[in-house]
Formats: structure tokens, C-alpha cells, sequence
């Protein structure tokens, strides 16, 4: 049986998409593109088919699914670490945004969070342990422009990915603090693919 590998067509991916299929003996095996985000989705869709699968995807992107999907189902098969010198971390990482110059206790009683939609569970996860700690959030989804939503007063605050920092720093934001910090991995189902 031919087997499938899911890969990003997300452009920020694509270097380690091809670090980790060089890594692969993909000889006969189907690729399928997708987000990165639904990378988890189809590879558990497949695995549960009985089809041999495996997916590429970001660390991130995994965990989130992971978070909304509690029927399991899928496991790393291999990591590959992300160390791009370019990147603010040095790998895609979830980020609690803010006006520069200030601090998430300089924020309103109870402040907006504009939270980028991709990353909904894992960021409630976050800010749950904020309000376990005595803040009160006011929480809304954008697909993206989470940063202008900030710096144009939309927001107090944003969750969203930080590369490069070019955008945070273009919009006038900080880092209050890291959530999680993205690796690449190859996923496949329970058993390490179908």
C-alpha cells in the first residue's frame, strides 16, 4: 500500500518541509498539501481510514490541534529542531503582545486581548492561568491583524506568532511574555503512521 504524506503549503514552513522530506524515502508515497493547521486533521482522517500516513507540520500547529482534539489518535515521529538566526527566538514562537514601553499590569481592569484564531486553545490555556492568578480577560478572534488590532485600539493586548519581530516592532508592540516556542515535526497516527 502507497502511504501519504500531508505537507504545508504555508510559505513560512516551506524550508523545513523540504529539511524534513529530505529525511524521508518518499518513493511512491502520495503528497498531499494543505495548511498547516489542518496538516493534524487529515493525517488523523487518513490514519483512521486505515491509510498509511504521515504529516509535516509546525510544532505549534500540532499542539493546538492536540488541545481541541482530545480523542488522541497521533504522535510525533520525529522532531526537527527550528534554529533560524533571522528569527526573533530563534523559532516561531506564541507571544502575550503589548504597547512598548509598558506591562501586562499597566493594561485596563479588565483588558481586550485580540488573539489570533489559529491559536485559540492554547491561548485560552494561557490565559487561564492568568485569570487563576486574579486578571480578568476580555477575549476576541481575528484570522489575522491581531498586531494592528493593538496599535490601533481595538485591543490592550495580542496573542500571535512572533518570527522575525518585524510586524510587532512596526505596530509599536513588546513581548510580556513567551507562551510556546515551535519546533517542525513529522506526525503520524498512534503508531508512528497508520
Amino acid at each position: 500500500m502507497n502511504s501519504i504524506i500531508v505537507v504545508p503549503k504555508n510559505s513560512g514552513l516551506r524550508a523545513y518541509r523540504q529539511i524534513a522530506l529530505s529525511s524521508m524515502d518518499i518513493n511512491g508515497s502520495k503528497i498531499i498539501e494543505a495548511r498547516g493547521e489542518d496538516v493534524p486533521s487529515l493525517v488523523y482522517e487518513f490514519s483512521s481510514l486505515g491509510k498509511q500516513t504521515l504529516g509535516l507540520t509546525g510544532e505549534d500547529l500540532y499542539r493546538e490541534w492536540c488541545l481541541g482534539n482530545r480523542r488522541g489518535g497521533l504522535s510525533v515521529v520525529q522532531r526537527i529542531v527550528w534554529n533560524d538566526p533571522s528569527a526573533m527566538f530563534g523559532k516561531p514562537t506564541l507571544c502575550l503582545l503589548g504597547p512598548e514601553g509598558k506591562g501586562l499590569d499597566d493594561v485596563p481592569p479588565i483588558p481586550t486581548v485580540c488573539i489570533n484564531a489559529k491559536y485559540k486553545n492554547m491561548s485560552r490555556r494561557f490565559l487561564n492561568a492568568l485569570e487563576r492568578q486574579g486578571y480578568t480577560f476580555r477575549k476576541t478572534y481575528l484570522n489575522g491583524c491581531v498586531e494592528m488590532a493593538c496599535a490601533e485600539g481595538i485591543s490592550d493586548l495580542v496573542i500571535d506568532i512572533v518570527y522575525t519581530g518585524d510586524s510587532m516592532r512596526d505596530n509599536k508592540l513588546q513581548v510580556y511574555q513567551k507562551i510556546f516556542g515551535s519546533d517542525f515535526l513529522v506526525i503520524g497516527g498512534a503508531n508512528g503512521s497508520a
